[in-house]
């Protein structure tokens, strides 16, 4: 469901003053919060609702996991993923790591999933 256009700026604002407030309990959670509804607003909505799994781990106090990605030459690298982590975050990482810090040379790559399956397929993920 989208956030109204009137509840926005209440909603991020109230968030941000959660993540300010030294002391209060609930302040990790707030910052994770207002950065997943930055993500939200910029990207949009996730697709599809989390899996029993993700819900599992989402209940046991577990954001994110270790995802393996496969670098040409066999290179095998672990990124931290997010709930709110889009493919534009895992290029980013992965080219800042390679020393590819302008945005013109992070434009040439892009992520291919692959599954294991009986039928493998393979999907170029937009920005």
């Amino acid at each position: 469901y989208r956030c109204s256009e009137v509840l926005k700026p209440y909603l991020l604002r109230y968030l941000q003053d959660a993540c300010a407030s030294s002391g209060v309990h609930f302040q990790g959670i707030a910052k994770a919060c207002e950065q997943n509804l930055r993500k939200t607003f910029q990207y949009g909505g996730r697709n599809k609702h989390p899996n029993s799994m993700e819900l599992k781990a989402m209940m046991a106090g577990r954001s994110s996991k270790r995802q393996l990605f496969l670098l040409p030459g066999g290179i095998e690298r672990h990124l931290k993923i997010k709930t709110c982590s889009v493919a534009l975050d895992a290029i980013e990482e992965l080219c800042y790591e390679m020393g590819l810090n302008r945005q013109e040379a992070m434009d040439e790559y892009a992520i291919f999933v692959v599954t294991h399956r009986v039928s493998s397929s393979f999907s170029r993920c937009q920005n």
